[in-house]
């Protein structure tokens, strides 16, 4: 599990983010989407720093850690703004995070498309999915957020983290308690 994480896992999670980072921005560079670039840094800002923290991040264990910083594979270094809540995600908090995170992530198809960038097109996409095929092989398989909609750990994994987290146990039973 991601509960302890390295600074081995933040640099695996970063070299992943640099790979369709790179063919993102030279592709809006080379087009010069000057004003689309500014909206996606926009809306990362905003998803980073508030949105993620408000619908992902604050039910996951890393957030109860001590501190106004958070420390942990993805998100370090950002600010714990919202409170934490050791409840599972919701079914809209789920559908809104993945819907936002398509937007930042494909954000890039309709201004290669129109510039007819089409090497690009492929080479961003490409790195989109094998980020995310890998993502999901090697940290969402033992991330500690398990009600994230793209985690991945085992069920014998997740038994053993509500015994070891008691809080997250009550939590979840209370939250299945109230929604049946």
């Amino acid at each position: 599990m991601l509960c302890i994480h390295t600074g081995k896992d933040l640099v695996d999670f970063a070299v992943l983010f640099i790979t369709w980072a790179v063919p993102f921005f030279a592709g809006m560079i080379i087009g010069k989407f000057w004003i689309g670039l500014a909206v996606w840094f926009g809306l990362a800002l905003l998803f980073f720093v508030y949105v993620e923290a408000l619908i992902l991040c604050r039910h996951c264990p890393h957030y109860a850690e001590e501190g106004f910083i958070l420390r942990c594979h993805a998100n370090s270094g950002f600010p714990k703004i919202p409170k934490f809540n050791p409840r599972p995600m919701g079914r809209i908090e789920q559908v809104i995070w993945l819907l936002y995170v398509a937007v930042l992530f494909l954000y890039y198809v309709p201004f290669f498309i129109s510039s007819e960038q089409w090497l690009l097109l492929g080479l961003t996409t490409w790195a989109l999915v094998a980020v995310s095929w890998t993502l999901q092989r090697t940290q969402c398989t033992r991330c500690c957020h398990l009600s994230c909609p793209v985690n991945r750990v085992p069920d014998d994994i997740r038994k053993g983290f509500f015994e070891n987290y008691p809080e997250f146990d009550r939590a979840w039973k209370q939250h299945k308690q109230n929604n049946s």
